[in-house]
């Protein structure tokens, strides 16, 4: 058995941001995506893509809690799962 374990650690983030489509509502809203902290959204009979910043209020990550870890043997070596522990 290997000395060297890698350890992968999940952690989930979630941010909370207000946005304010006026003078659309959601239900205009013809299709939308999310990439870097930013909402794009194409309205019903629009060409463009219209964008709103909703990135991170300040929340940071909490580290102290993963929701899930997995010990590997050896050094970036998947194959062999030693242990998995779910979050709290």
């Amino acid at each position: 058995m290997s000395n060297i374990v890698t350890i992968e650690t999940c952690y989930e983030a979630v941010t909370t941001n207000v946005v304010d489509l006026s003078p659309k509502s959601w239900s205009d809203v013809k299709d939308w995506y999310i990439k870097w902290a930013t909402l794009y959204v194409q309205f019903e009979g629009d060409e463009i893509w219209t964008e709103f910043d909703i990135s991170s209020d300040g929340t940071e990550i909490d580290y102290k809690r993963p929701s899930r870890t997995d010990v590997y043997e050896g050094e970036y070596e998947f194959d062999l799962t030693l242990d998995t522990q779910e979050g709290f």
